[in-house]
């Protein structure tokens, strides 16, 4: 087995074989000329490649990649460089893996009239790219619905390898083309198949009316357990399979936090599960049989579980934090962490995907200079090659550093945030964007981010901070922000203002906010239920009237008021009494800066009406402020021509009303 103790980043680079059509890394000396920053159109692409993922032997890769402006899935064969090519119907790619070792599994979500209604199912489809063969999943399942939900696993029985996934079925006698979608939804069935990579043949693994949330799935396609959630009782039940069929191990109501079942235990035979409430909140426990647990030493506040590739067991955890860890029971995994430390120093290097052999791993690899760079090894042999560069025209001189800051809220709570400076304004007296994340119960990370280092690039700071309720700082973090939706999660924003600015670092008189999903709204209450902080505020797919927004969710989901997920968004947003006073749409007259909005029309997730009804309101009260309608465009930004077009269009808007 090669040392690669003595190996540096530029040693490993210089000797890798990278891809001809990916890109080689871009280097800072490759750009030591360049003058003014690399143009929108660039900062706004798509990554070059991405959803890398490895056959079960090791031998191949497969990943997304963007070829004049359509994305593609390349099958490339890491001995011989030869690759193979397919379109994929649709720009909207969610998953990619390998159902064996000649057939790639590629998930993707479309926007489409689904019942009465704009919804985006995932569709999945298998691929032999050298064959030119295609299958989409449950298409020959009597009574299936189009759409997937997940539950993605390779699985190997008797005749060869199968994909497993789950989906919905419906009863006889249901017309699926009703506008009313309350007449089918409640008596669908939800039903995981194993479908062959050889052949049309698929095969029910189980299917219930019961209301079922996940699987644990062994390596052949036997189930060991599964869990359920009935949201009218807001009873969540674990069920342990064994010959007598399902039996019911564990019960807890769940009313906010749903527990959930990660899949395998350690031994293979237990059920590892994560609860979110309660004495639990933020552990991992293993349940055997009987119902009797084991409470594992790892804080599931920010850790993910990390599965054998081959025997579906437990061998460790993922830190999703700010920053990556890893903790492995599994003696062979414990020692791929240090392996790529020593290999890919200085750098932020995330395992993506291993063989069957876990020696064998694709890796994302960051440092301060490289916004991403995909890497193969096998560690068995000592072979490495580079795959490809994620930004390959991003120069390294235009990344901007980052660091990780704290600061007190006028509480005293501590808030954590990632800070964001120009390469090219010093670090004194700066304009700052400040830019919250969505969620709320989300998390900003040490990670590359697109859209913070297109705003720096034009000379500005940005300014991330995890504020309360966002996720990776513990339940106890989270629950402070229960109740505090454009209250003290709005002003742990401006205190991160106040606090730059009592350094030194920013202008008083020069920032601006904007944000996307729930940061929009962050961005909508930051220049309307605050004052005198902000010179504008630009709101991408951002809620800006609550009761609308829950009507909607209400309305989409055909769930009644006190279902799981209107009892979710009540908690952050907190007595119906206070909506109105928290919607920035009821405040339009208070509002004294442009306000810039952008919006896909074809947004599922918060309506496009949202900002629609606020440019409405603004209009009518004489305020500056623009909407930007994206076609064809989704919640979360996925088509390049989009994200392009909202770069372009938040800078052109943060240099007038804000300039560097």
């Amino acid at each position: 087995m090669t040392d690669f103790t003595s190996f540096s980043r530029r040693h490993l680079l210089a000797g890798a074989a990278a891809m001809p059509f990916a890109g080689a890394l871009v280097t800072t000396a490759a750009h030591a000329q360049a003058a003014a920053p690399p143009p929108l159109s660039v900062l706004g692409k798509l990554p070059a490649v991405e959803n890398v993922a490895l056959s079960p032997n090791g031998k191949r890769v497969a990943m997304v990649m963007t070829r004049n402006g359509e994305r593609i899935i390349i099958d490339y064969d890491l001995a011989t460089g030869a690759t193979a090519a397919g379109a994929i119907e649709g720009d909207k790619i969610r998953q990619v893996m390998w159902a064996d070792n000649d057939t790639i599994m590629v998930a993707t979500s479309s926007t489409e009239i689904y019942a009465g209604r704009l919804a985006e199912p995932m569709l999945a489809a298998m691929y032999n790219l050298p064959k030119g063969k295609r299958s989409i999943l449950f298409t020959n399942v009597p009574g299936a619905l189009r759409g997937v939900s997940g539950d993605f696993h390779r699985i190997q029985t008797g005749d060869g390898y199968k994909i497993s996934a789950s989906g919905w079925k419906s009863p006889e006698g249901i017309n699926m083309t009703d506008t009313n979608a309350s007449a089918y939804t409640e008596t669908l069935e939800r039903c995981l198949y194993a479908f062959s990579t050889k052949s049309s043949l698929s095969t029910k693994i189980d299917s219930d009316a019961r209301p079922v949330q996940e699987w644990a799935v062994q390596p052949d396609g036997t189930l060991t357990g599964r869990s359920e959630y009935d949201d009218d009782t807001k009873m969540w039940v674990l069920r342990y399979r064994d010959g007598k069929g399902w039996r019911e191990i564990f019960k807890t109501e769940a009313r906010y936090d749903m527990p959930w079942l990660a899949g395998l235990g350690r031994d293979g035979k237990t059920l590892l599960v994560r609860f979110a409430s309660g004495e639990a909140a933020d552990r991992y426990y293993e349940f055997d049989g009987t119902g009797a647990k084991v409470e594992l030493d790892i804080d599931g506040s920010y850790h993910e579980p990390i599965f054998h590739p081959a025997t579906n067991v437990l061998v460790g955890f993922r830190n999703n934090g700010p920053i990556s860890e890893w903790t492995f029971y599994d003696p062979v995994f414990q020692r791929l962490p240090k392996l790529l430390d020593q290999a890919l120093p200085d750098s932020f290097n995330d395992i993506l995907d291993m063989g069957e052999n876990p020696r064998q791993l694709v890796v994302r690899s960051e440092s301060p200079e490289d916004p991403g760079t995909y890497f193969y090894f096998d560690f068995t042999t000592g072979d490495f090659k580079e795959i490809g560069s994620a930004y390959p025209q991003m120069p390294a001189e235009w990344i901007s550093p980052k660091s990780y800051i704290t600061y007190q809220a006028a509480d005293g709570l501590e808030i954590g945030a990632w800070l964001t400076l120009p390469v090219n304004g010093g670090d004194k007296n700066l304009p700052l964007v400040v830019l919250p994340h969505g969620g709320p119960e989300d998390l900003d990370s040490v990670r590359f981010n697109w859209m913070s280092q297109a705003i720096a690039t034009r000379g500005y700071a940005v300014l991330q901070p995890n504020f309360r309720g966002s996720a990776g700082y513990g339940k106890a973090f989270t629950e402070k922000g229960y109740g505090e939706f454009g209250r003290k999660m709005q002003t742990d924003l401006s205190d991160g203002v106040a606090h730059l600015v009592k350094q030194g670092t920013v202008d008083p008189k020069r920032v601006a906010i904007a944000g996307h999903s729930y940061g929009g709204y962050a961005a909508l209450a930051g220049v309307s239920l605050q004052s005198g902080v902000y010179n504008c505020a630009v709101a991408i797919a951002g809620l800006s009237d609550l009761r609308t927004f829950l009507d909607y969710r209400r309305e989409r989901a055909g769930f009644d008021g006190n279902s799981y997920s209107m009892e979710y968004w009540r908690r952050f947003m907190g007595p119906e009494s206070g909506w109105d006073s928290l919607s920035p749409v009821r405040h339009a007259d208070t509002i004294a800066v442009p306000v810039l909005l952008i919006h896909g029309k074809d947004d599922v997730v918060v309506p496009f009406d949202q900002s629609d009804g606020i440019y409405q309101a603004l209009s009518k009260a004489g305020k500056p402020v623009e909407l930007v309608q994206l076609k064809q465009e989704d919640h979360w930004l996925s088509r390049e021509p989009s994200r392009v077009q909202t770069l372009e269009t938040l800078i052109a808007f943060l240099q007038k009303h804000n300039p560097a």
